[in-house]
């Protein structure tokens, strides 16, 4: 398989509250989220990225938290899940 490109991993793209109101942290996952919703989202499971209520955003591997811009953090994760395997 060709490796994924970041406009084809940003191509699978899908925005769900974490909480049921909406007003709280807004997960945006990829590539591995066709299950993911607001009720069900394994954050350990799925590529994410979270936008805080506050509109900054952060994105979290392991122990390691990175914030930035959205197109920044969607560089570093699709470049993280590119090495570690994810798009085999």
């Amino acid at each position: 398989m060709a490796a994924v490109s970041l406009s084809e991993f940003r191509a699978t793209l899908r925005l769900t509250w974490v909480d049921a109101e909406g007003c709280g942290e807004k997960v945006f996952s990829y590539w591995n989220n066709e299950a993911v919703t607001c009720e069900s989202c394994d954050r350990e499971e799925v590529l994410h990225i979270v936008r805080r209520h506050n509109g900054t955003f952060y994105l979290q591997i392991a122990n390691v938290v990175r914030e930035g811009t959205l197109e920044e953090l969607e560089a570093a994760l699709h470049a993280w899940a590119l090495d570690e395997g994810w798009f085999e």
